[in-house]
């Protein structure tokens, strides 16, 4: 039998402080006792699909965070040999792990490179240290040039880096050296990221550092620069906010972008799946940590039914240890991947072909080439313009989407107002 792709993401919440703009479920200074049980009860959660990992190929993980450099090297290593136990990984598959400079230690990135981890993604943001101090990052630029040398001294030959427009105070000259400096470094991918005020944030609580953001016009010519410095040092934009060299975009991401299987492990981790046979809805061994069917979206579904299903971890970390912690002890064992939904994630949603249809376009529209417009025709039966025809004919009037071929894509003038388009293909 042939098996299915998947993509694995593995959710590590801990820092070493968070950064003023980060909303992600993470958390600073946990201690080591804290941060082992959480990664045992991660392998447990892994272990636990077991129950279907024959199904499955895993051709992607990425260890994202929080700052999964932060932890010690032999827990990633803990987790990737749980992997392996449980699942078939694939012999090219694309291993990532997010860092911070201060933490990517020589020690730490040999150890990576014995793990089988093939692809690093360091978090930059700018080389403007006071820029760096402003966002509350905890390193300065002196260390990520460090932290980049030892990476190349130990083989790794995919890296990402991370850099920030839009931030407090910035002029475009500071903006552009960092653009240069990161280039001259060569790196393979660049992922260059607009900041994002979030609710809840110390940067949303601070009025002085609210008042120095830059106009959207300013934002907008900081993108375009981007697009034409990265673009004339052969950097190609694959997605709205990321650059490669050709042959290194990120395959994990472009599973999500494209609307491919994959599952999060760990705190607050997102999951979608193509499950056969309906879902068993009725938490039974977790009732100390049951949600409530309120929480589900199920619809209506016979036992045989395909169903893709999202769901996602709860976002509590003592629930969520005290939920996996167990889990192979007898009493918490289940006999379905559909039982162990049911009882463990929260979020359930199965979704129907409307919302797969929505998630089809206004994610594959980030993607610089766009949609297929046969791939949708063969994932739903219908033709794209008989459900979007009056959408794409108005912003393709308007310049706003381009047609090449089989593509229906976003014109760099669509970039500009993606969100305002991609609304108008929900349902």
């Amino acid at each position: 039998m042939d098996k299915k792709s998947l993509s694995l993401y593995i959710h590590i919440p801990f820092c070493k402080k968070k950064c003023k703009y980060c909303d992600f479920l993470s958390f600073g200074g946990c201690s080591i006792v804290e941060q082992r049980e959480y990664i045992d009860a991660l392998c447990k959660e892994i272990g636990a699909y077991s129950l279907i990992s024959d199904e499955y190929e895993v051709v992607t993980i990425f260890f994202g965070g929080g700052t999964p450099s932060y932890v010690p090297a032999e827990y990633i290593g803990k987790v990737i040999d749980k992997v392996r136990e449980t699942f078939t990984l694939s012999e090219n598959a694309e291993i990532t792990i997010e860092g911070n400079p201060d933490s990517l230690t020589s020690d730490k990135l040999k150890a990576y490179r014995s793990y089988g981890i093939n692809r690093l993604s360091i978090g930059l943001q700018s080389t403007n240290n006071e820029m760096l101090n402003i966002l509350g990052r905890v390193h300065n630029y002196d260390q990520f040039v460090a932290a980049y040398s030892r990476a190349r001294e130990v083989g790794f030959s995919n890296i990402n880096i991370d850099i920030m427009s839009g931030l407090p105070s910035e002029s475009m000259e500071s903006y552009v050296k960092t653009l240069g400096r990161v280039v001259e470094m060569q790196p393979e991918h660049i992922s260059a990221y607009s900041l994002i005020v979030e609710d809840g944030t110390p940067l949303a609580e601070d009025e002085e550092l609210l008042s120095k953001l830059p106009t959207d016009e300013i934002d907008r010519r900081q993108y375009s620069r981007t697009k034409l410095l990265l673009g004339q040092a052969e950097y190609e934009r694959y997605e709205i906010s990321n650059y490669a060299k050709t042959g290194y975009e990120c395959r994990h991401n472009l599973r999500y972008w494209t609307g491919g299987e994959y599952l999060g492990v760990g705190l607050g981790a997102s999951s979608y799946m193509k499950l056969d046979g309906g879902l068993e809805m009725k938490p039974s061994v977790y009732d100390e940590y049951n949600v409530g069917e309120d929480e589900y979206n199920i619809g209506e579904m016979t036992d045989n039914d395909a169903v893709y299903v999202r769901f996602k971890g709860v976002d509590n970390i003592d629930e969520y240890i005290g939920r996996f912690s167990k889990y192979g002890s007898g009493w918490t064992d289940v006999s379905s991947v559909k039982e162990l939904i049911g009882n463990c994630y929260t979020e359930i949603q199965v979704l129907k072909d409307k919302d797969r249809m929505e998630e089809f376009m206004f994610l594959g529209l980030r993607c610089i080439k766009g949609v297929s417009i046969s791939t949708f025709e063969e994932r739903f039966g219908k033709s794209i313009h008989d459900v979007y025809g009056k959408v794409i004919e108005k912003y393709s009037e308007l310049g706003y989407l381009g047609v090449d071929g089989d593509n229906i894509y976003l014109s760099d003038k669509g970039i500009d107002v993606s969100n305002t388009i991609m609304a108008e293909f929900l349902l």
